[in-house]
């Protein structure tokens, strides 16, 4: 076990025995408002949990709900009509805890969310400070400041926040998800697929969160030129700002190669230059035939989008459990073992992708 683990573990335990005291306030309090806290949460989680905002307050409206997020995620959740307040906190500063955890008290929530399955120490200060009269985790069985806990590891996520809801009171839970709609990503969108003429198309993404995630140039050309060959569908590559100029010479080099082949002078591959947020990337998602995707946040949008997947997923089982694609239309799925590139083009079936 690397020293930084060992560490970790002797901080956790540390911070654990100082900090988890038992809540004794009552759990069958009128519930009149909620937090939940999200300031760790990334694209993914947000897809996946969307429903929860609305599930409350179409059961009750007047509900007050709030949540926790940086700055940084704040996006995610400002243009939602079901959240009322938003509280912004510092991501790993344990002194702005301090001080939004003692102005969260004054807010009196009456249930505080927060599914998290690794609490730091200063994630158990806050949770203190907030002092909401019912506190409720996910594995957290071990601990005493949660008083209502959901124990099942096997879980899919959007079933672990259905069954917060249920373990609160509330029943007949849509877990459909909620995917975010900008007005003006959609536009931008729509005049890309109108300037390329692209009735139908597969969106494909090649990076997912963390390296092991992310396919790597060589495996990104084998990968562009398999699908230019054996689909019959124009590819749209999924980019984000610091990746589009290098994917642009990949496909620039791959679409030329295709055209020499079929005497053509037209491209099967396409990039928007353009996407400037997760938003675009929502929208093309929106309107392709066929989501190609790491695990990661496209596939929780596309399954909320009711699209057709082929996703890539390591071997790991509880991560399959917690986060698989939860579709509802015909998914496929590539398993590998420790890296991503690890996949060849031929796993992708060519009946999968016509």
């Amino acid at each position: 076990m690397k020293l930084k683990t060992i560490l970790q573990k002797i901080r956790l335990t540390i911070g654990k025995l100082l900090l988890d005291k038992t809540n004794h306030n009552p759990v069958n309090l009128p519930i009149k408002k909620i937090l939940f806290l999200r300031q760790d949460g990334k694209i993914g989680d947000y897809i996946v949990s969307s429903f929860v905002f609305r599930e409350l307050k179409k059961q009750d409206p007047e509900l007050y709900i709030g949540v926790t997020c940086t700055k940084n995620n704040a996006y995610l959740f400002e243009n939602n009509p079901y959240i009322d307040q938003l509280h912004f906190v510092q991501k790993r500063s344990i002194w702005d805890r301090i001080k939004c955890g003692l102005n969260l008290r004054k807010f009196h929530y009456d249930v505080l969310i927060d599914p998290t399955v690794l609490l730091r120490n200063r994630d158990l200060l806050f949770i203190r400070l907030i002092k909401a009269s019912i506190n409720v985790g996910y594995l957290k069985q071990n601990y005493q400041l949660f008083n209502i806990n959901i124990d099942d590891p096997k879980l899919h996520f959007a079933d672990v926040y259905k069954t917060v809801l249920e373990k609160i009171g509330f029943t007949d839970i849509n877990t459909q998800y909620d995917i975010p709609f900008n007005p003006l990503a959609n536009t931008e969108t729509i005049d890309f697929i109108q300037k390329n003429k692209l009735e139908r198309f597969i969106t494909l993404n090649f990076f997912g969160n963390g390296s092991a995630r992310q396919f790597d140039d060589k495996h990104i050309v084998a990968i562009l030129e398999y699908l230019a060959k054996k689909s019959s569908l124009p590819i749209v590559v999924l980019t984000y700002p610091t990746v589009t100029e290098k994917l642009k010479k990949l496909i620039a080099m791959v679409n030329g190669q295709w055209s020499m082949e079929n005497n053509t002078f037209f491209a099967k591959i396409f990039i928007n230059e353009n996407t400037k947020s997760i938003f675009h990337t929502i929208e093309l998602i929106r309107y392709s035939d066929l989501l190609i995707s790491p695990d990661t946040a496209t596939i929780h949008i596309a399954a909320g989008l009711n699209k057709p997947i082929i996703g890539f997923y390591s071997q790991g089982q509880q991560n399959w459990l917690n986060w698989h694609p939860n579709n509802q239309n015909r998914t496929e799925i590539v398993r590998y073992q420790h890296n991503i590139n690890e996949i060849s083009p031929e796993q992708i079936s060519p009946e999968w992708i016509i």
